[in-house]
């Protein structure tokens, strides 16, 4: 039987996302790195262990009784060592400080606040800035060390960061209020074919403008771009002023604009993605903090 020294901290974090998501690519994602490494920390530490954790097929990934055990346990070692961490900072003289928070504008309207509320009552003396950037912004930001959590966009990644997805939603149809389709409860994609379309700009590089341009052609035709942007609440304001329809995350209804309307997508799949990440060697400690809360933010306002 092997030593618990010879697992280590990584083992069981990787385990855990695995078992969290129960999908090898989506995990990989989310922690940062490429499959390969991710599957051989995995066979490592089943080899150390001598059991098997997951049962694999080429569909699907499911966790063993074993693994269930160890998913069960892993987790409450996890939460006694966070309690510890944070004890043994305060006996230390650890109650004050600066938490620095970088988002796209979706957490704002969503789970941000409840995070903050949260947080700033576990600590009461750290002040929180908050900022508004780009996804590319972000990652900027985090790997200079001037911003300690971000919520991004994936699929961009960054070496030695860690990802946490937290919320995933799908479309909705962008429309100026004089169109006769805002006159529909719904809309379909096809209803859409004959519209001057807002789109994002290729620079920007969203990746559920991918979802968007396929579900378009498996409708039949290609969208007529008249306008490309930067960023959603663009697409909102040209769409007011009649320049055009788009096709935009969810989240913009919770931001009504003059002259405009917004209609569900309902065969559109939730696939506009919003992870957590912070730098895996962050030295503030309030960070995985802030992590906790967001995710029982995100907990009790549904994802």
């Amino acid at each position: 039987m092997q030593s618990l020294g010879a697992i280590e901290f990584r083992h069981l974090r990787y385990f855990m996302r695995v078992a969290q998501e129960l999908h090898f690519g989506r995990a990989a994602e989310m922690l940062g790195v490429s499959q390969a490494p991710l599957s051989l920390q995995i066979r490592q530490l089943e080899e150390r262990l001598g059991v098997r954790l997951f049962d694999r097929t080429t569909r699907s990934v499911t966790l063993t009784p074993a693994g269930r055990v160890l998913f069960e346990k892993a987790q409450q070692v996890l939460v006694s060592l966070e309690e510890g961490i944070r004890e043994t900072q305060a006996a230390g003289g650890l109650s004050s400080g600066r938490l620095r928070i970088a988002a796209v504008y979706v957490g704002l309207y969503n789970f941000m606040s409840k995070a903050m509320r949260e947080f700033s009552r576990r600590n009461p003396s750290v002040l929180l800035d908050m900022q508004i950037h780009t996804t590319e912004e972000q990652l900027a930001l985090l790997k200079d060390r001037k911003v300690d959590v971000a919520f991004v966009r994936p699929p961009r990644t960054a070496s030695g960061i860690s990802y946490r997805e937290i919320y995933r939603e799908g479309f909705v149809a962008v429309l100026p209020a004089e169109s006769p389709l805002a006159t529909r409860k719904s809309l379909e994609v096809e209803d859409l074919r004959d519209e001057n379309f807002i789109t994002y700009s290729s620079i920007v590089g969203v990746s559920y403008q991918d979802v968007v341009l396929q579900h378009c052609r498996k409708a039949g035709f290609v969208p007529k771009v008249v306008q490309e942007v930067s960023h959603t609440m663009t697409v909102v304001a040209m769409a007011s002023a009649g320049i055009g329809v788009g096709i935009v995350p969810a989240w913009v209804v919770m931001t009504p604009m003059e002259n405009v309307v917004y209609r569900e997508l309902p065969k559109l799949p939730k696939a506009v993605s919003l992870v957590v990440a912070w730098r895996e060697d962050s030295m503030n400690p309030f960070v995985r903090d802030f992590v906790k809360c967001t995710l029982a933010a995100v907990g009790e306002t549904g994802r």
